[in-house]
């Protein structure tokens, strides 16, 4: 009974606030005062902060003391349904129980992705047009040349790469990732790309190479230092292609 009350007193206080705001009669129905005054019930601004709540708990990193506990509960509401509750429920067996939000299908992004001194192996050149971009395509001279795309066709999303010798095609690879509704062309790109190293990886330590892409954020994406949704696609695709590269290899990437 003791929260409730306190709910309940809390959405007085709301209510008062409203009549004030709009100078309204006291007499008037709670709804019309919230729509006038653009404040939502507080029954629904107590359920907006729970799901916020919720939702960056669920986007804590593996190290963070909460994150093992959210997942925990989480496990243990899924089993029964998100149902029944425990004996003594502790605070985020409720949220999940309310909110339904699962911690393992939330992408976790670190604040810190490299060393400070990290240096990529990779040479990033983005034409300012198309009629650049077919230039530097007739100009390349690299020994080894793989092309990577992304797309989603017909409700789906994947990613596939190429490796050519002149013009013809000696090697692809395909990924599909799933459905456009839980992955998005952004994540296809990348994963061309890992594609197309696991194809120079194939083809051996031999000559120059160089990567065409024709998207021009997961290029940026490539060279950035700052943590973003999917960059732990592009760490992949750095750590591939450091365990392709000897240490003693001068070689880089042109993408």
């Amino acid at each position: 009974q003791g929260r409730p009350r306190i709910a309940s007193h809390m959405a007085s206080v709301q209510r008062m606030t409203t009549v004030l705001i709009i100078r309204g009669l006291r007499s008037s129905a709670s709804d019309l005062l919230h729509v006038h005054a653009i404040i939502l019930l507080f029954q629904r601004t107590l359920r907006k902060v729970c799901f916020r709540t919720t939702l960056r708990m669920a986007t804590l990193p593996p190290t963070y003391p909460l994150a093992k506990g959210l997942k925990a509960a989480c496990g243990f509401c899924a089993k029964r349904d998100f149902d029944r509750q425990k004996r003594h429920p502790s605070p985020p067996h409720k949220l999940q129980n309310e909110i339904r939000i699962n911690p393992k299908t939330m992408e976790k992004i670190t604040p810190v992705r490299h060393f400070p001194k990290w240096s990529q192996d990779v040479e990033v050149s983005i034409a300012t047009g198309w009629k650049d971009a077919i230039e530097e395509e007739e100009q390349a001279n690299e020994c080894q040349r793989v092309y990577s795309d992304g797309s989603a066709v017909d409700g789906g999303v994947g990613g596939a790469a190429v490796l050519m010798r002149g013009k013809q095609m000696i090697r692809e690879k395909k990924f599909y990732l799933g459905t456009e509704t839980q992955h998005t062309v952004y994540e296809a790109e990348i994963i061309g790309m890992i594609l197309a190293v696991q194809l120079l990886r194939e083809e051996g330590r031999k000559g120059t190479m160089s990567l065409g892409v024709d998207n021009q954020a997961a290029i940026i994406a490539v060279g950035t230092f700052h943590s973003q949704p999917g960059h732990y696609l592009v760490d992949k695709f750095h750590n591939d292609l450091q365990e392709f590269l000897l240490d003693n290899d001068s070689r880089k990437l042109v993408i």
